[in-house]
């Protein structure tokens, strides 16, 4: 008993070991993360050792074209909801975001390489006012967080540039970023901005515009009327 005992004892202590061997080999590893976006089209995969993962593979053009096929006269009738973010929600993103991740990058940024790294933004809203302000406050923004990022961040291959246009009403984007991290590192980063990102993205809803219901105030009025005659 005593024999069976021991040989069990050692096959769990090899199968843990083994176990440990493995998960080490897994963290260190790096992985490469490929982000881009153009034409409203988002694309993200990752490379991890010699496995090519789509996380975000590029929608297909025909399955897009059968729903607009089947969609009837009445759905295309519809208004369609506003979707994005508001000028709030950006000035409060570049106010607390950049500052949550800078401290959780002194620790342990180096252990990052950014490459390349391509941003293009179109500057635009609404009001030429707002895009003059907005175009500002966002050179502003590069101007004081890049320097830094550089400290913490090894990049290579940047090219970021700012495009504000006084005659369109919306923002457009052309983004190539590509990330190579161990997992390991990538999760002490995480756990420690964690906390911060929660509270920035509390914050960050809160500022969501909502629009007012007109239905519901021209159903009062008719019922108002309804009533009066």
């Amino acid at each position: 008993m005593k024999g069976d005992e021991l040989v069990i004892g050692k096959i769990v202590l090899v199968v843990l070991g083994v176990v440990l061997i493995l998960l080490l080999v897994v963290l260190l590893i790096p992985a490469y993360v490929r982000i881009t976006y153009e034409q409203g089209e988002l694309r993200v995969f990752a490379k991890y050792a010699w496995l090519t993962i789509p996380i975000i593979p590029p929608a297909a053009k025909q399955e897009k074209s059968e729903q607009k096929d089947e969609e009837t006269e009445q759905e295309k009738t519809k208004p369609k909801k506003k979707t994005g973010i508001n000028r709030e929600q950006i000035f409060y993103t570049l106010d607390t975001l950049p500052a949550i991740l800078l401290k959780a990058l002194k620790r342990f940024g180096q252990r990052i390489r950014i490459e390349p790294l391509k941003l293009h933004v179109l500057v635009a809203t609404p009001d030429p006012a707002d895009t003059a302000i907005l175009y500002g406050k966002l050179h502003g923004f590069l101007g004081a967080f890049l320097p830094p990022l550089h400290r913490c961040v090894r990049i290579r291959e940047q090219d970021i540039q700012l495009f504000p246009d006084f005659s369109e009403e919306r923002m457009d984007y052309i983004a190539d970023i590509g990330v190579a991290i161990r997992p390991g590192s990538a999760l002490l980063v995480l756990l420690c901005a964690l906390g911060g990102i929660l509270k920035w993205y509390i914050g960050f809803r809160k500022r969501a515009t909502k629009e007012p219901q007109k239905n519901g105030k021209n159903k009062d009025t008719t019922a108002q009327a309804e009533k009066a005659a």
